[in-house]
């Protein structure tokens, strides 16, 4: 099963060169970033410009079966997407992270998908791959009526910025999104097209700073390369987009709500964002195991864009705003550099992303002893073969997002979220970045038990909620006890039969202090009950290949 598994990384990289059939899978993604640490050599590619778009080709070497295939006329060749059924279910509270096109919602729901993939002369590449989401909806408590009006002001200074809506909407909830869908015209090294297929940038498992697979993936004009391309100094992959963000169109909670006389809520105004944004990562000619890269993205609303240049990200690249949007503050920007580095000898990797916001990014930017608004991203993953080609996972990474100095903390504004663009870098309500969201960290541990696609593991996750807004709601009442956490287990499972691909998790997150609130305010016990909750997940995907 080793040898097949490193056998599937370099299809992949031939099956690109060749093929865009891809869906989107993380436990894919996973096995392949497993094996490269088993051998370095399986294929040049960094694995951080869209790990998670899988070639069929994968799935046919796993499964040991070409599946339906059909040829016609020597011009055209049709092959279905494996049929896909995602079901999540939460007991007391949403408990969401890069999960695409599923909502994040209290109850049951269930996201299904199947498509057809054609490739027209070798060059055309058509895929239809819609996602159907079903949701229950159910109600949960949001930030408590028992908080004062001030605290509400104080929440607003946040909401106002972003568009991340507490629940979305009340009652069942249906949609049809054209989810892993495109069409491109493919060279040998790069691909021109348009596509609404997730992506997903820099070397992170759990987090990237600037594009994962947390919101619905958006309509978006992409040139990229289709493998590594060498030169003379290393081998280089990257990608360029431009797209359209769309609005949740969801309020948040008591509009109405009023301090000092003034009423806290500011509507937004009700127009779509353009995005732009690239990736390149290198892989240096001397240091064959060091890939590193930056990543940037840029939007305004699109009744701004005045100039040619506001269509391409190049915003902060010549150390002067190039456009009236740039000068006028009305087009946001944000970048990050990022490093992944393999240790063959001990099975092992480590990796960084490093990000600022509204500022041009350069390697000197990180020695700047200036304030700025920063967030990173570093983790650890190591494999400890055992018997039957198997190997144990340790693998930990660290998220953290929140402002670092008083001066930050004491003006509203966190990652993704914009003054003048008050929807922030969002898409149908959720963060585009990082999934834990704007201003919060987090830490993670898995130790898991791997064989080719099977998997038997434990997760740990602490998860601080938006510290942003903690500091600046309740520092003036000296109040520390009301940070929210989560500190939550999840149990993995995931099994292949043939062409049968099963994954399951279960989780118990626990609560503290949920939406900052105490029960309690005695200032003589630290330790009063806080508003505590025991929230079970469980989900299981499902998805078989033709």
């Amino acid at each position: 099963m080793g040898k097949i598994c490193c056998f599937i990384i370099g299809l992949m990289y031939m099956g690109n060169a060749v093929s865009a059939q891809s869906i989107s899978d993380d436990r894919i993604k996973e096995l392949m970033r497993n094996q490269s640490l088993l051998d370095s050599n399986v294929s040049g590619s960094s694995l951080t410009l869209n790990p998670n778009q899988i070639s069929l080709n994968i799935l046919d070497s796993v499964a040991k079966k070409t599946g339906f295939k059909k040829q016609l006329g020597g011009f055209a060749n049709v092959r279905l997407i494996p049929i896909s059924l995602i079901q999540q279910t939460t007991s007391k509270l949403p408990y969401f992270l890069n999960a695409g096109n599923l909502l994040p919602a209290r109850g049951y729901q269930m996201m299904a998908s199947i498509g057809v993939n054609v490739v027209l002369a070798n060059r055309i590449h058509i895929q239809i791959a819609p996602e159907l989401v079903s949701a229950t909806n159910t109600d949960y408590e949001g930030f408590s009526q028992q908080l004062g009006s001030r605290a509400w002001a104080d929440r607003y200074q946040f909401w106002n910025t972003i568009d991340l809506p507490e629940q979305y909407g009340t009652g069942k909830y249906n949609q049809l999104n054209p989810g892993q869908s495109f069409i491109k015209y493919q060279t040998k090294n790069f691909s021109f097209g348009i596509s609404t297929e997730n992506l997903w940038w820099g070397p992170g498992v759990k987090n990237a700073l600037i594009m994962s697979t947390n919101a619905p993936g958006f309509l978006h004009w992409t040139v990229q390369t289709n493998q590594p391309i060498k030169t003379k100094i290393g081998s280089f992959e990257g990608q360029m987009i431009g797209g359209e963000l769309t609005n949740s169109g969801f309020e948040p909670p008591r509009i109405y709500s009023a301090y000092n006389g003034n009423y806290v809520y500011q509507p937004k105004r009700n127009l779509n964002r353009y995005m732009t944004g690239m990736v390149l990562t290198w892989n240096p000619k001397w240091t064959p195991n060091l890939f590193i890269g930056f990543a940037k993205a840029s939007y305004l609303y699109k009744e701004d864009l005045s100039n040619p240049i506001d269509y391409l990200p190049l915003q902060g690249f010549f150390g002067k705003a190039l456009t009236n949007t740039e000068k006028n503050n009305q087009k946001a920007s944000m970048g990050s550099l990022f490093a992944r580095y393999l240790l063959p000898k001990s099975n092992a990797e480590v990796y960084m992303e490093f990000g600022r916001k509204d500022q041009a990014l350069s390697p000197f930017d990180i020695f700047n002893t200036n304030a700025f608004r920063r967030a990173y991203v570093v983790g650890f993953r190591k494999l400890f073969p055992t018997k039957n080609k198997a190997n144990i996972l340790f693998a930990t990474e660290l998220t953290q997002m929140q402002a670092q100095t008083g001066e930050l903390i004491q003006n509203p504004d966190s990652w993704y979220s914009h003054n003048y663009v008050t929807q922030g870098y969002t898409h149908q309500g959720r963060s585009i970045g990082a999934g834990i969201g704007p201003g919060s960290n987090s830490q993670s541990f898995e130790i898991s038990w791997l064989k080719g696609f099977k998997r038997i593991g434990l997760q740990f996750e602490r998860l601080r909620h938006q510290s942003d807004f903690y500091y600046y709601a309740f520092e003036y009442n000296q109040d520390f006890r009301r940070h929210w956490i989560d500190l939550s287990t999840n149990l993995k499972v995931d099994w292949n039969f043939k062409n049968l691909f099963l994954s399951g998790q279960f989780g118990v997150v626990r609560s503290y202090n949920y939406q900052w609130l105490i029960i309690q305010v005695d200032p003589n016990n630290f330790f009063a009950p806080g508003n505590e909750y025991l929230n079970l997940v469980g989900k299981l995907s499902l998805r078989y290949k033709f």
